[in-house]
């Protein structure tokens, strides 16, 4: 098993890809940076920035949306941290992983320390893309109910996106994975603080330091992955091995992506979708309210549903009383709904003690994406809406120019309108740049 996966990585090139996987990828990463871009500015990525710059390193990767250079391992982690801070990175239904809060940071600091090109950058994202979520599928969902995956899971998509990058062979790839398994680490505990997104950055340190390691002869399990004690028995009751392989080579993953349209736990978004469409449509205001029933499935409820008094802004992402208050009252859900101000509006307070949220028979196995939202009016009338597949999903996406748009909002915090259109062109023709450098220079403030 790890040694099919390790082949794969070992021997996949840029040519493997069709036309979709690779224009994809280049959306995904143009997502995540808009994330980064705004997130960098956020408490927990200053925090890690003034951490790095104690314990130095040499000047050979990029923080981005600054002008700070540093060792890819540092950048790694601050840009990993920072991709992650305000909940708008993409997100994978079926591993419940976002897939590219440890790989591209990872990929994007080792490959600006090794002078690759755009082909070679490109190629490492989606397989490391590929790699941590097969290996979540086989998983989840048991291991979600204490493991993060974007942390444990993530460990192996970095390896495997630097792994290619340095260009290790079968054996060395082996002993990445292997490494990166041993570090494999982040809990559901800490949702809801600055350790969530620690988690990411540290999965992108993780799997540098694995990869690095191996190539210089580190060796480590040859069969982390089917191991008795090996890293998926380890963290999960429930593993099915075949998802790892099945299809491999055939059928990308990446194409499966969910892009965020809010700023909050992905778990939360099938509901907010479903009351703005009732707020929209039944023109409800905030007054009109008598209660909200939300229907959903167990891990949503278990997650983001049991929080009816956030104290900050973090606690209040993964707070489904809170989103669904604020997508009622403010008509969004973006980045401005949970500021400090905001999450002390006594209108939010008083629709939040109106909510009530709990799990459906029919959602049952349900991972990531269903609600039904019930709200009943003062003057007796039931509205409701189901959402199976909010918008954003790969069933119901957004378009090319929605997400451009959406990270041209986004990175309109940090740079001018015409250096927005630049990078924009530039990521459109990564596949063509000779070196990542003249994006990670287009990058710094």
């Amino acid at each position: 098993m790890t040694k099919i996966l390790a082949e794969f990585i070992a021997n996949t090139g840029f040519n493997k890809f069709s036309k979709n996987v690779i224009e994809h990828a280049k959306i995904c990463f143009l997502d995540w940076l808009g994330a980064a871009l705004v997130g960098i500015k956020e408490k927990p990525a200053k925090i890690a920035l003034s951490f790095i710059r104690d314990v130095n390193g040499r000047k050979e990767s990029s923080i981005v949306g600054l002008n700070v250079k540093t060792s890819c391992i540092n950048a790694a982690l601050v840009n990993g941290v920072a991709g992650h801070c305000v909940e708008l990175d993409d997100i994978h239904e079926e591993a419940i992983i976002h897939p590219a809060a440890p790989v591209i940071p990872a990929a994007l600091a080792v490959g600006e320390k090794e002078n690759i090109d755009g082909k070679t950058l490109l190629t490492s994202i989606i397989l490391g893309y590929e790699v941590e979520i097969r290996v979540s599928k086989a998983i989840n969902p048991s291991h979600y109910n204490f493991w993060h995956p974007t942390g444990t899971c993530g460990c192996f998509g970095s390896a495997a996106a630097v792994g290619k990058i340095l260009g290790l062979n079968l054996k060395k790839m082996v002993y990445t994975f292997g490494i990166a398994g041993t570090q494999a680490s982040g809990l559901i505990e800490v949702f809801g603080s600055m350790s969530k997104p620690f988690n990411a950055g540290k999965a992108a340190v993780n799997g540098i330091i694995a990869a690095m390691l191996a190539k210089r002869g580190f060796d480590s399990s040859q069969a982390i992955f089917e191991a008795e004690k090996g890293f998926c028995r380890a963290t999960a009751e429930k593993v099915n091995l075949n998802r790892v392989i099945k299809n491999l080579g055939e059928n990308f993953e990446i194409l499966n992506n969910i892009f965020k349209r809010y700023a909050s736990c992905g778990h939360t978004h099938a509901a907010i979708d479903a009351i703005l469409k009732i707020s929209e449509e039944h023109n409800i205001k905030p007054s009109d309210v008598d209660k909200i029933v939300v229907k959903t499935y167990p891990i949503a409820v278990k997650v983001v549903g049991k929080n009816f008094n956030p104290k900050t802004p973090l606690e209040a992402k993964f707070s489904l009383p809170y989103c669904i208050a604020a997508a009622l009252v403010y008509g969004k859900v973006g980045l401005d709904e949970f500021s400090r101000r905001k999450l002390k509006n006594l209108r939010i307070r008083k629709i939040m003690e109106k909510i009530s949220i709990k799990t459906a028979p029919k959602y049952a196995e349900v991972k990531l994406g269903s609600a039904e939202v019930i709200v009943c009016t003062k003057k007796g009338k039931k509205y409701s809406c189901q959402v199976d597949k909010p918008k954003g999903y790969p069933e119901n996406p957004l378009t090319i120019k929605e997400l451009e748009e959406k990270f041209t909002m986004l990175a309109g915090k940090t740079f001018s309108e015409e250096k927005i259109r630049e990078i924009i062109r530039m990521v459109r023709r990564l596949d063509k740049l000779r070196n990542i450098k003249d994006l990670t220079s287009l990058l710094s403030k």
